[in-house]
């Protein structure tokens, strides 16, 4: 990289991403005199009205909370950092957008965001506020407060992350912003806008917020007293149709005008999400959203692998001298992972053998050390609480390389999918336009007999097509299902490595004095996990694993059906055992009753078979849904 790059703090300013009422978003790099050593989003908070005294006081708890939440869809690697009296916060990079440019693209390109992806983003939001709701700080549960599209994530590959916790409260200041009130306040409780003062029915009201324009391509009125209109007379901005009174039923309660009208908090409005996007009517994937997001930003994609290659490699000499030192930290002694290898096998008896390692160098130091005359004290035992905490660090590990095998063994497959569904996709459009220039023609009187074949003929090509691209994608989710399983038990191997962990603790406090620990203030909300009996039955959204099909079985449509000349869609629920046999199928949508429709799907459906879901390891019975879409036509 040839231009010369700003420094603020210990981060080089790489790309200026966007602009917005919060200030400005980088993704940008944290250097040392080795060289860039991460990359990350930072959020310089420099717009004039920000209260910067307010968010320095609002740092503790964004240090808090990163480092006490666990979850994928809160920011990692929180960092929080000041410059010329400005603050910024910085988390770890992930390929993304902003959630505001994703708005402002889909509008520009009149490529309005799909039902199934607007569901699936909010679901993502509402995982993040959910997660943050099981722990408290200072005794107090966590909100966010300020749930700014600016401050949310959607990653190239389908998933949603939310920054800003611990800060969100100290940015309502920015309600008092005249010039940006647009863009703030649409997204702001009526309540929160008056008192400034943030609440979990607040968050709820910013969750139905940002769902309104989801689906409907354009923010809520500023001015509180014009929203209901607005969300009565709201119109899907995918297929210009009115909301689905499903989601319509959410929205309202979400957005109503008393917070004692709404869910009581996000994690009562993912009850009810879920319902929808496991009920059947919605097929909502991440996979589906990562396609969006890749036709959406193709070009920013494709040019950011080679951008942030030569960004981790700039010379970062020039950029020395300018650089702030960070505040002085407590000092840790820590472990430092190495980088991924190439393989899994290789990967793993690396690490066995460099923690063996490591036990041996440490037994022979506190040999030397405390041999002599003295009897050395007897090693402390550990605390229920210390084993735990070990117990967690070594299943976090595991989580995150299963993640990473995932990821690796899936990146061919995927991108040979993604290619395989995006030319599908094109053709279907391109047979939906010829169609819909038919029926005008139709319309019109316009159409002939050989017309009219060709139109019957457009019909059964796009229905042949979506069926093609329904069976890919379940295809792909299927070979996810199959990887993830597989690469969890590659990554429970290094369970091995637990021992030499444990031991490494044991035997360095044998030569160090006994300091008792300051008491933790982060509290978190827990209970003791129950035992989870084989084929005991769990909701969807509760399980680890849902249902995957192994083996479908055709629809044998009756006589009558074939004659009908009718079109539509029936989705049946598959309750799923232990073993992945279908016990009980129930009906929930079907677009004719008559027919023997509905019951031939049925009667299909209970001839799948399944890879059982799972929790905990443990197969359990759930619920699977199956489509079928049907296009009678009499030759």
């Amino acid at each position: 990289m040839s231009e010369v790059l700003s420094v603020f703090a210990s981060y080089l300013q790489f790309k200026e991403i966007a602009a917005d009422p919060l200030g400005h978003l980088y993704r940008a790099g944290e250097f040392d005199s080795g060289g860039v050593q991460r990359l990350v989003w930072l959020r310089v908070f420099d717009w004039p009205v920000v209260p910067t005294s307010d968010i320095f006081s609002g740092f503790e708890s964004a240090r808090k909370i990163a480092t006490t939440v666990q979850s994928t869809n809160v920011a990692t690697g929180v960092d929080c950092v000041v410059d010329g009296g400005t603050p910024a916060i910085a988390s770890d990079y992930i390929s993304s957008q902003p959630l505001n440019l994703v708005f402002d693209r889909a509008a520009d390109e009149r490529f309005p965001i799909p039902v199934d992806n607007a569901l699936l983003i909010l679901e993502k939001i509402a995982l993040a506020l959910a997660a943050t709701l099981t722990v408290e700080i200072d005794g107090q549960r966590i909100v966010h407060g300020f749930l700014h599209p600016g401050l949310i994530f959607v990653t190239n590959d389908g998933e949603g992350v939310v920054t800003g916790f611990g800060v969100g409260e100290h940015l309502l200041a920015l309600v008092d912003d005249v010039p940006s009130a647009d863009l703030v306040h649409p997204y702001l409780a009526p309540e929160v806008i008056v008192a400034r003062t943030p609440s979990r029915q607040g968050d709820v009201y910013s969750l139905g917020a940002i769902l309104f324009h989801l689906l409907t391509g354009s923010r809520l009125p500023t001015d509180p007293g014009e929203r209901q209109k607005a969300i009565e007379d709201a119109q899907i901005a995918h297929d210009e149709a009115p909301i689905p009174d499903d989601i319509g039923a959410l929205l309202k309660r979400a957005l109503a005008e008393r917070p004692e009208d709404r869910f009581s908090s996000a994690v009562d409005l993912k009850k009810e999400l879920d319902r929808l996007l496991y009920g059947g009517a919605y097929s909502p994937t991440t996979f589906n959203l990562a396609l969006f997001m890749d036709r959406l930003f193709r070009a920013e994609i494709e040019a950011e692998e080679e951008q942030r290659a030569a960004e981790m490699v700039v010379d970062v000499a020039p950029y020395l001298a300018s650089a702030v030192a960070p505040e002085p930290e407590e000092l840790i002694v820590a472990t430092t992972d190495t980088a991924a290898a190439p393989s899994i096998g290789r990967g793993l008896w690396i690490g066995i053998a460099a923690a063996a390692a490591v036990v041996v160098a440490v037994a022979t130091t506190i040999f030397m050390v405390t041999r002599g005359p003295q009897t050395p004290p007897p090693p402390p035992t550990p605390t229920a609480a210390e084993i735990a905490a070990l117990r967690e660090a070594q299943d976090q590990k595991i989580r995150e390389l299963a993640e990473g095998l995932v990821s690796e063994m899936m990146a061919e497959k995927e991108e040979s999918i993604r290619e395989e569904l995006v030319d599908r996709q094109n053709k279907i459009e391109e047979l939906q336009q010829r169609l819909q220039a038919s029926e005008r023609r139709a319309r019109q009187g316009q159409l002939s007999g050989e017309d009219q074949q060709r139109r019957e003929e457009l019909q059964r090509q796009i229905a042949a097509e979506e069926e093609a691209q329904r069976q890919k994608e379940a295809e792909l989710e299927a070979e996810r299902q199959r990887v993830a399983e597989e690469a969890r038990q590659q990554a429970s191997a290094q369970q091995t490595a637990t021992a030499a962990v444990a031991e490494v603790a044991r035997l360095t406090a044998l030569a160090t004095p006994t300091v008792p620990a300051p008491p933790l203030e982060p509290t978190v909300i827990a209970t003791p996990p129950a035992t989870i009996e084989e084929n005991s039955f769990f909701e969807p959204s509760e399980v680890d694993s849902l249902p995957v099909v192994i083996k479908d079985h055709p629809v044998v449509w009756p006589r009558s059906a074939l004659h009908s000349r009718r079109a539509g869609v029936v989705i049946v629920q598959a309750t799923v055992d232990a073993d992945g046999m279908v016990v009980d199928v129930k009906v929930l949508r079907a677009d004719h009753e008559g027919f023997g429709i509905p019951q031939a799907v049925i009667e299909a459906a209970r001839n799948y078979r399944f890879k059982p879901g799972t929790k905990g390891g443990v197969r359990i019975t759930t619920y699977a849904t199956v489509t079928k879409a049907y296009r009678f036509v009499v030759r």
